[in-house]
């Protein structure tokens, strides 16, 4: 586990992303490594600007129940602190905004394949708060949303897959067996 923190405190720290922001529309994103079921992403977060014109201070991620083993590393610019179910980064050298940042931290995805989960972000700056936590029905409607939620969905994986194909050649070989009998009990009678 020392290896694991030891690994993302180093990809933390060089993920550190600092250029022009995108557009104020632009939202809270995240980008995992991996969306496979049962698998460890590596979670990437940008933030791409501060709150009507002030720096940010804070930006707090809400763990969806369904993701384990969550893991942060602290950076230069971010304290990475993880309580309550909640994953917080913290800064005494305010992000400006018109400036984008990003940070990493790891989660253990569930084993279900075609769950949706949901990242709530609060993002507090010295002046004011955005709070990136609206939920859509539908990935149609979530274009609609003012102040939508990240979310990352859970496909299925390799293992999976693995297992259906395994499955299905276990099907195949007991079909022959059984074919084989069959036809061993009509020699027999003939």
């Amino acid at each position: 586990m020392n290896g694991t923190r030891a690994s993302l405190g180093a990809a933390a720290a060089g993920a550190v992303l600092l250029v022009v922001a995108a557009p104020a529309a632009a939202h809270v994103t995240l980008s995992p490594s991996s969306t496979t079921a049962g698998s460890t992403a590596l979670v990437r977060l940008v933030v791409p600007h501060g709150c009507e014109g002030s720096a940010t201070t804070e930006v707090a991620v809400r763990m969806p129940d369904q993701v384990s083993e969550v893991e942060a590393a602290s950076t230069e610019r971010w304290e990475a602190d993880h309580a309550d179910g909640t994953l917080t980064y913290r800064t005494d050298d305010p992000l400006l905004d018109g400036v984008e940042d990003a940070v990493q931290f790891s989660v253990r995805l569930p084993e279900e394949a075609g769950v949706t989960l949901v990242f709530p972000v609060v993002q507090r700056c010295e002046g004011s708060e955005a709070a990136w936590t609206e939920v859509a029905a539908d990935e149609a409607s979530r274009e609609q949303l003012e102040m939508p939620a990240p979310v990352i969905v859970v496909t299925a994986g390799a293992r999976s897959e693995r297992l259906m194909t395994l499955g299905a050649v276990g099907l195949v070989a007991a079909g022959c067996v059984a074919s084989g009998g069959v036809l061993a009990l009509r020699r027999r009678r003939a």
